[in-house]
């Protein structure tokens, strides 16, 4: 009886993990590095009269669909005109910028070519809800100079880690222990199931050799999505700092809610002035550390809650600019409820 009932078990554990076996061993590196096409331009800017330099971009380009679409890295571009993609053994073929954000240097190449080489790809599916834990192993599939992948392993370091790419904060990255060097600039990421992550990139501050960054997959898959739709990527603005609250964040606040986002600063004139969004007035001073007080303290957005600042940028970007929102808030322990106007940026 009882080996029936382990038996029992382990049949209905490979039947529930059948699916994820299946996928892992479709999407391995090896066949996953066809889902990544070489990008090369090359631009001529003449230092002097007599001896033009030679500039060539390159990068990793993440197949999107068999529509041409590939996702790059915009600082891998050299020149705008001259781009190529390698697509496999069908060779060399031009491709368009379709559209780039400049907060997190994300574009969108279309490759101009016949049906029949653009049914050749291996589009992979970007997922936004896949994000690594501290620990799981991770690997990037970049390119050479001479347009052959290179696999790169790595393991998560920081699952959720505050980076500012070009004096710009993009809220929390995932940190791994992969450099990201030219060659991987803009190359996907994908965990040990063969899902995708991520699109690691260069960070402002060079990071050390064994630390690199990666934009999370629902942060890519935005991005993408909305250059696919419309050419451009337009997010909404509430001119509100804001700043993650946890337990013991609001227990050291004595704060009415364990998560939310703290109001730091509200900046003069936006949309958060206008809806009557107050900033922090006061610090806390405790050793080497201040911590800001007073501020509104919001938990939801059209009844969404609220937990990180990164969460209020996704649910107002998902309502787009004009949009009229109703932001939960407290206030010096009482519950408040505002509606605001938001603007674009």
């Amino acid at each position: 009886m009882g080996r029936m009932v382990v038996s029992g078990l382990c049949l209905s554990f490979l039947i529930l993990a059948m699916p994820c076996l299946v996928h892992a061993w479709n999407t391995g590196p090896s066949k996953l590095k066809k889902s990544v096409v070489f990008v090369s331009s090359t631009t001529i800017k003449p230092d002097d009269m007599i001896h033009p330099v030679v500039h060539k971009g390159l990068g990793p380009g993440l197949v999107l669909d068999r529509k041409g679409h590939v996702l790059v890295q915009i600082s891998s571009i050299s020149d705008p005109h001259s781009i190529e993609c390698l697509a496999g053994s069908m060779g060399y073929w031009p491709a368009v910028i379709v559209g780039s954000d400049r907060v997190t240097g994300i574009a969108v190449l279309e490759i101009k070519a016949p049906v029949k080489v653009l049914s050749s790809l291996n589009p992979v599916p970007l997922s936004g809800n896949v994000r690594p834990g501290f620990g799981e192993h991770v690997f990037a599939i970049g390119v050479n100079p001479d347009g052959s992948r290179t696999i790169v392993a790595g393991c998560v370091s920081a699952p959720s880690c505050p980076v500012g790419l070009e004096s710009k904060s993009l809220g929390r990255l995932i940190q791994t222990s992969i450099f990201v060097h030219r060659g991987l600039d803009g190359a996907p990421v994908f965990d040990s199931r063969g899902f995708f992550v991520g699109m690691a990139v260069k960070t402002a501050e060079e990071p050390p050799p064994d630390m690199g960054y990666v934009l999370p997959a629902a942060l890519v898959k935005w991005v993408a999505d909305s250059i696919i739709d419309t050419g451009a990527v337009t997010r909404a603005y509430l001119g509100a700092e804001v700043v993650k609250v946890d337990r013991d964040l609001s227990r050291l606040l004595n704060l009415p809610v364990d998560k939310g986002a703290l109001v730091v600063k509200v900046v003069p004139g936006s949309p958060a002035s206008r809806a009557g969004l107050r900033g922090c007035s006061k610090n806390l001073r405790l050793g080497n550390r201040l911590y800001p007080m007073g501020g509104d303290l919001i938990v939801a957005v059209d009844r969404v809650p609220i937990d990180s600042g990164q969460k209020l940028a996704d649910v107002l970007n998902r309502k787009g600019p004009g949009s009229h929102v109703l932001i939960s808030f407290y206030r010096d322990g009482r519950l408040r409820r505002v509606n605001a106007v938001l603007g674009r940026r």
